[in-house]
């Protein structure tokens, strides 16, 4: 599916029926995170302070 197809169906969508796919992603974010496979951003790590 290209990108602007898949923008139109999501804009088709009901508001309950985004919110149930953000809350599947957040739970996705979630179980990636607590299994230890994300790594950290170059900016969350403590670096010299000046």
């Amino acid at each position: 599916m290209s990108k602007p197809e898949l923008r139109t169906k999501l804009a088709a969508l009901s508001f309950s029926e985004k919110i149930k796919i953000l809350e599947k992603l957040r739970d996705r974010s979630l179980a990636i995170a607590a299994a230890g496979l994300r790594r950290k951003a170059a900016t969350d790590e403590p670096g010299p302070s000046k």
